[in-house]
């Protein structure tokens, strides 16, 4: 590795993680206790408004007050070209879909386990690669997006009350070289919302063009979609620049990373990098994500 790549990274070297590692089991078991903390605050809703009305109330289903997937609302481009629109998305799901996971805080038991479904070493190329799972992958809502600017709110986001199962994985080669991958399955039909989701969420959080150089001011992240299309049903790559101070002076240059998104029937694979990859790398590693995802 080079002098100039170490120095980069020095700013960042002692940083501690968010939070302390967590075992999958445990995240896991997180997202079913936020999720039947949901289920509760929507069952006494439901009772308050038949105090007030039973038949109206009667008439509410658990998909109803969520816009269906193909209601998309935003767009996203890669740098420097015009926005494409985003295509209704191919399938309605159904709105007798329960909340997440499956009302019972279990997976399908019919389902393929994710964890035959995700990356293994002989996906990423060369490299001694060996299994490093990521610190706490999750602070608040499951997945890679959550709270990822000051703009976000949940409520804009339908189908994380539709994921259905999650998991995660990651491998490590050398001193800094890493790919990590959280799995979601969604509940019939909405993992092309979830993709639209995502596509939201860059675009509230894309970040600004140039970055305040005044004394004091935040170190900005920014966010580009720089590839869709490539792998699987649907397809993202999305490139992060993150900023950072050198002593008090905010660095001329980010650190880059990329993140591939890929969605497979209602799949969704989200893939990072660590800032050594570039995007013929992540390209190939996204495919051999969505390759996996097929299987199942």
């Amino acid at each position: 590795m080079s002098d100039g790549f170490e120095s980069t990274f020095a700013p960042l070297r002692g940083q501690q993680p968010p939070a302390p590692f967590a075992f999958p089991e445990a995240v896991r078991r997180r997202g079913r206790q936020r999720s039947q903390r949901q289920a509760v605050v929507v069952g006494l809703a439901v009772v308050a408004v038949a105090g007030a009305g039973a038949g109206w109330a009667a008439n509410l289903g658990p998909g109803d007050g969520s816009p269906t997937p193909g209601a998309s609302r935003t767009t996203v481009a890669p740098s420097g070209t015009v926005a494409p629109s985003v295509a209704p998305s191919p399938t309605t799901p159904a709105t007798s879909a329960p909340p997440s996971p499956n009302g019972s805080g279990r997976p399908d038991p019919g389902a393929a386990d994710l964890s035959t479904l995700m990356l293994r070493p002989a996906d990423l190329g060369p490299g001694a690669w060996r299994k490093q799972l990521p610190s706490e992958p999750f602070s608040g809502d499951t997945w890679r997006w959550a709270d990822l600017c000051a703009a976000y709110r949940s409520s804009d986001y339908p189908s994380l009350r539709r994921q259905a199962d999650l998991d995660f994985t990651g491998y490590a080669t050398g001193s800094a070289g890493y790919v990590y991958e959280h799995l979601h399955r969604y509940a019939d039909g909405w993992g092309p919302r979830a993709l639209d989701d995502v596509r939201h969420v860059l675009a509230t959080c894309a970040g600004t063009a140039t970055p305040s150089t005044a004394p004091g001011s935040p170190a900005p992240r920014r966010f580009t979609v720089v590839g869709t299309g490539f792998a699987g049903d649907e397809a993202l790559l999305v490139r992060e620049e993150q900023w950072h101070y050198e002593g008090e002076k905010l660095a001329a240059d980010p650190i880059v990373t990329l993140v591939a998104v890929v969605r497979v029937g209602d799949l969704v694979g989200t893939v990072m990098f660590s800032p050594d990859r570039d995007e013929p790398y992540a390209r190939m590693v996204a495919t051999a994500a969505a390759g996996r995802l097929a299987a199942g």
